[in-house]
């Protein structure tokens, strides 16, 4: 009977350390997801910010181009699952305008092709719209202290 007890503990027990193994996995996951997305966006937007200077001189092209190039790769690392349980519509704007709307005003800036700038330009726009209207809802949930 001890020794049936003892079984029963232990599987016990080693379910409640999986599952906290577990809960401590997925938040390690959802923090750098939330990171990946913040800071794709933060990039982005002073990469942005560079390129509207006045005055733009070659080696602050390059840093700014450097700042949409990372960007860009964090926003390649945010899953649209995570995405989705902040707002339903979210992965898909995020996806459709913002990382299109990027890739293309980059690859326009490239090759020198005034008309795919302004569609990625107008991408953004859009990813603008869709971002000023929900930005607060959003980020309450992500951090809801």
């Amino acid at each position: 009977m001890r020794q049936g007890l003892r079984g029963v503990l232990f599987l016990g027990l080693l379910a409640i350390l999986l599952a906290a193994c577990s809960s401590s996995d997925d938040d390690k996951i959802e923090g750098g997801q939330k990171y990946y997305f913040l800071e794709s966006l933060a990039q982005v937007e002073t990469g942005g910010r560079q390129l509207q200077s006045a005055g733009l001189d070659q080696q602050s092209l390059t840093a700014a181009l450097a700042n949409l190039d990372q960007g860009l790769k964090l926003a390649f690392q945010v899953e649209r699952k995570f995405l989705d349980e902040l707002d339903l519509r979210l992965g898909k704007n995020y996806q459709r305008y913002f990382i299109k709307g990027v890739e293309d005003y980059r690859i326009g800036i490239e090759a020198g092709d005034e008309a795919q700038q302004r569609e990625g330009l107008r991408l953004l726009s859009q990813w603008a719209e869709f971002w000023q209207a929900e930005r607060a809802a959003i980020q309450s949930k992500l951090n809801p202290d």
